[in-house]
């Protein structure tokens, strides 16, 4: 499946992600409607809305993570350098390789740090030798700004560190496979000011080599950590754009509303 993604890798060069006509339904629930969006390329996107507006299940659409939940069905199409994901043929596993996720809450897994960032290029044959396996370990933690804080307990469990050293210990896991794409649900709202000023830093240089993809509740780390922004309220995509545009003037009324706190 990897080869069957890396083919089209050329066929854009702004483009990583294009979602056309998504349609999202949890049984009969036809909870997103008609979505539109491209992901750019190194860029950070972020998607805001009120709770329940459909933004974190159009994230989880990005890497088939609906997949996941009973009931649900996806329709239309999403590309991931032009090869669409839910092509048959796309192995969902190697796609969370190429798109990868970190959540609200952090999650290591119950293993050291070294094991929790070598996970994943482990399942996946991305290292041919402990050597290999040794720089992709130190190479993520330090894209993570986490490399100096562990190097010296890396047998030490991942669930023993900080709440915010947690959460980047998750965001060097899902950086080591090297993915095109990076989705973040939330991923500073259990963290304190501190870790969430430390987490928005680290967006803003992962940027430099990945896409990035953040649902946040704060309109002021939208603002902060994003080029682009998509508003969605009750299902809908209302607007899409330079995230300076959409908070200084809104195209669309509801969008308005919601950044002046009229609605949300």
């Amino acid at each position: 499946m990897k080869d069957h993604l890396e083919r089209r890798m050329t066929t854009t060069d702004l483009n990583r992600m294009t979602a056309r006509n998504v349609q999202v339904y949890y049984g009969q629930n036809h909870a997103l409607k008609d979505v539109d969006v491209d992901i750019l390329d190194k860029t950070v996107t972020a998607f805001i809305g009120p709770s329940g507006c459909g933004k974190s299940t159009f994230l989880r659409c990005l890497n088939r993570m609906n997949d996941t939940i009973q009931g649900a069905s996806v329709e239309g199409q999403i590309l991931l350098e032009g090869e669409d994901i839910y092509d048959r043929r796309v192995d969902p596993v190697q796609l969370r390789a190429k798109v990868g996720m970190v959540f609200q809450k952090p999650n290591p897994f119950p293993k050291s740090v070294y094991d929790n960032v070598a996970y994943g290029p482990r399942i996946h044959g991305l290292a041919r030798s402990k050597a290999e396996l040794d720089q992709i370990v130190e190479s993520s933690l330090r894209r993570a700004a986490l490399w100096n804080e562990v190097k010296d307990r890396l047998t030490a469990p991942g669930t023993g560190l900080s709440g915010g050293q947690q959460q980047r210990l998750c965001i060097a896991r899902a950086v080591a496979t090297n993915p095109e794409v990076l989705l973040m649900d939330e991923p500073c709202s259990a963290l304190d000011p501190i870790a969430t000023a430390q987490v928005e830093e680290l967006i803003d240089e992962l940027r430099a080599n990945f896409s990035v993809v953040i649902v946040t509740h704060s309109m002021q780390q939208a603002a902060r950590v994003s080029q682009k922004t998509a508003f969605f309220h009750l299902g809908h995509l209302v607007e899409y754009g330079d995230t300076t545009q959409i908070f200084t003037k809104p195209r669309d009324p509801r969008t308005e509303a919601y950044i002046t706190g009229r609605i949300g």
